[in-house]
């Protein structure tokens, strides 16, 4: 399961990377950049797992999305503040998105396998 939860974070990963480095080529500030770029990741990933990782049956649940946003948020905080912080410290910025997600991963298969998906 944690594999699958690896395929789908790095498609994620891609998403959010390349949305971010192409707002960046476009003009965009890093820092303004990232967010879109990370709540397309999420949307991605949410559905991705669902289906693929944690292989969810039941119908979709105002509950289900109220834990998920709420899982995704804390994720995207970390993820975000270890961004910023990658980048004070002059880290290129794609390679600050690749390092912050990797940071986070770990908790987030337990956080969304135990608080989202669990049966």
């Amino acid at each position: 399961m944690f594999l699958k939860f690896l395929v789908v974070g790095g498609a994620g990963f891609l998403i959010d990377a390349l949305i971010t480095y192409g707002l960046i080529h476009a003009g965009v500030d890093g820092k303004i950049a990232r967010l879109p770029a990370i709540a397309s990741a999420m949307l991605f990933t949410w559905l991705a797992n669902r289906q693929f990782t944690y292989a969810t049956r039941e119908q979709r649940s105002l509950n289900e999305a109220l834990r998920y946003m709420a899982v995704a948020a804390v994720m995207a905080v970390l993820n975000y503040a270890i961004y910023l912080v990658l980048l004070k410290f002059g880290v290129w910025s794609v390679a600050a998105v690749a390092i912050a997600t990797l940071c986070q991963a770990v908790v987030s298969f337990h956080a969304y396998r135990r608080i989202v998906f669990s049966r």
